[in-house]
């Protein structure tokens, strides 16, 4: 199950005219993102690479330094994960609200499939991309994949369907109302949080 919000997929291939098509799926609660992850890790983006994948399809690969394994079994120093959309050379296939991790950053990412292809890697889209920033004083926090500092995460079962909110977070992820990284929460914490959860919800 993929949770995002209504987005447009067009497609702009060389020769071919501007195609539109529109998806929606319902919010996950940040359990349904533990639960549903086949793998959980702490990353580094070491590349960025769009190719072509097919006469009329593109994806963007990313390649991980794997950091950290949370949740699953996973033994490579390394992971590549394929996200539908970019651009090469005069053809691009572009779709909206796709946030693909960029070179050098640093987060946690809830993997929905090793084996499975999808559009998106991740569990929810947004929904399952955490960025590790570091403040002004050295501190590691946890921000959204919009870069909104995280002040914490409630933990309550998911209570009826709805669109992705315009925040594109999970439900129970809190954001700061104001863009304070000082009381945001600590990757320390996040990671802690994310550990305890994949033990309380595995059978």
């Amino acid at each position: 199950m993929k949770a995002i919000r209504r987005c447009a997929l067009i497609i702009c291939l060389l020769g071919m005219p501007p195609v539109l098509t529109a998806t929606t799926v319902a919010q996950l609660s940040f359990d349904d993102v533990v639960a549903t992850a086949e793998l959980v890790f702490e990353g580094r983006v070491l590349a960025v690479e769009a190719r072509e994948t097919g006469p009329r399809s593109i994806h963007t690969f990313v390649e991980f330094e794997v950091l950290d394994v949370l949740k699953g079994e996973y033994t490579d120093a390394t992971i590549e994960l394929s996200y539908l959309g970019g651009r090469v050379g005069n053809r691009q296939l572009e779709v909206s609200e796709m946030q693909v991790p960029a070179a050098g950053e640093t987060g946690v990412y809830f993997v929905e499939s090793l084996s499975a292809g999808q559009l998106h890697p991740l569990v929810g889209w947004s929904q399952g991309h955490y960025l590790i920033v570091q403040d002004s004083n050295g501190r590691a926090h946890v921000q959204s994949a919009g870069q909104q500092p995280i002040r914490g995460v409630t933990i309550a079962p998911f209570a009826a369907a709805q669109t992705l909110n315009a925040d594109g977070i999970a439900n129970g992820v809190q954001i700061q109302a104001i863009a304070d990284e000082t009381s945001a929460m600590s990757a320390t914490g996040f990671k802690a949080l994310v550990r305890e959860r994949v033990q309380e919800l595995t059978p």
